[in-house]
């Protein structure tokens, strides 16, 4: 299987990362999909750092899928590091090559297809993705048949879609995001993705606080550095963490389950 990593990070936000010691999320994502399907070939491209040499349609079809990271930037800003990869996303959807999304990638995907983004009414949302339900159709779906409703995923997001594309299924939901989870075909192109990160690890999320701890704070999702540090810790020593959160093979099951559909469907 050959596949194709998108990296939503520009170039300033990678080094921002890598100030903390937190890999690039490209990287998290390879490593992802080498441990989910050991003998995949992957390929990178940076389309936040300009389109220049971006794959066209017609060489994006040599990949059996591609795979969407998170980023720090909003789609509700028109500025290059987001319009080249709103085109870019387009041209993938031109292809007919299979599309997953995490946070970000679901965003992206959704903006291009006629759905809309916001910013989250109920702020933002870090750290434990709680009680994910899944819908009627989120509980027939193949990309969630080892899932339990109820599940707790890692996560990190201020906006949410607040609107589908027009032939959009939503497969899962919180009390926070009536988006957890969505599939929708557009031009020649399926999509699936999820508002959360089934490609962190909880040592990720670590590193991601510390990176944010100021902000974090002034966001009110923790009262105090102390509180944002108490959190950091229970994460490094898995305390009181549900098994799908300490084992990665649970945490990452969704992506499994898309890389077998698209293994299964392979021209």
């Amino acid at each position: 299987m050959k596949l194709l990593i998108v990296e939503g990070n520009n170039e300033e936000a990678r080094a921002q990362r890598d100030a903390v010691g937190l890999k690039p999320y490209h990287l998290i994502f390879k490593e992802m999909v080498h441990f989910l399907w050991p003998d995949v070939q992957t390929e990178i491209v940076f389309p936040a750092d300009g389109s220049k040499d971006l794959p066209t349609a017609i060489q994006l079809t040599k990949y059996d899928g591609i795979l969407w990271t998170g980023s720090a930037l909003s789609v509700m800003d028109d500025i290059p590091s987001v319009t080249d990869q709103l085109n870019f996303a387009e041209t993938i959807f031109e292809s007919g090559t299979p599309l997953y999304g995490s946070c970000w990638g679901l965003q992206v995907a959704a903006t291009v297809a006629g759905g809309e983004v916001a910013r989250g009414k109920k702020g933002l949302e870090f750290g434990l993705a709680k009680d994910i339900t899944l819908t009627t159709a989120g509980s027939k779906s193949s990309f969630f048949s080892k899932r339990k409703s109820g599940y707790t995923a890692l996560c990190i997001h201020y906006d949410e879609v607040v609107k589908t594309p027009k032939n959009a299924v939503v497969l899962a939901y919180n009390a926070h995001s009536k988006i957890q989870a969505l599939v929708f075909d557009y031009k020649k192109s399926s999509f699936f993705g999820v508002q959360y990160h089934p490609e962190f690890k909880a040592s990720h999320m670590v590193l991601i606080t510390s990176l944010l701890s100021k902000n974090l704070i002034k966001s009110g999702r923790f009262a105090s550095e102390s509180e944002a540090k108490e959190f950091a810790i229970r994460l490094s020593e898995e305390k009181d963490l549900p098994q799908e959160i300490i084992n990665y093979q649970l945490h990452t099951q969704e992506v499994k389950a898309w890389l077998e559909y698209i293994s299964a469907n392979r021209n």
